[in-house]
């Protein structure tokens, strides 16, 4: 199973992420106006694919978590059947919650997929 200390390719573009200007692929949310697309619990943690209609940017968290569960996003520009994978990979390190950076969604499909910890179960939400 992938994990985020094990993916060698975190970040990227996809043809068609470039057409928006307000979101810039990997960086900090911007949570203002934000809201939860799609969710999924794994072993009592939730995952969340947040979505900012503003700047048409999306980002993964994981809520109720501990240290070393993980959290990415994949994004789609077909639908779904294929994607650009494990975008801004984060690890929860304090806490028990963690996010991803945000990344382009105009004119795309994401969603957030979580995993309790390294080697866990993996859950991903429905594409949005």
């Amino acid at each position: 199973m992938p994990s985020c200390g094990d993916y060698s390719r975190i970040g990227g573009t996809l043809e068609g992420a470039s057409s928006n200007t307000s979101c810039g692929d990997g960086t900090p949310p911007e949570s203002a106006g934000a809201w939860t697309a799609r969710s999924a619990t794994v072993f009592g943690r939730t995952v969340e694919l947040r979505y900012n209609g503003t700047t048409a940017c999306a980002w993964g968290r994981i809520s109720g978590g501990t240290i070393g569960d993980e959290i990415w996003v994949d994004r789609s520009n077909d639908g779904g059947n294929t994607w650009e994978p494990m975008l801004g990979c984060t690890t929860v390190t304090s806490g028990g919650d963690a996010y991803t950076t945000q990344w382009n969604d105009n004119g795309l499909v994401m969603r957030a997929c979580g995993t309790n910890g390294k080697g866990g179960s993996i859950v991903c939400t429905g594409w949005f």
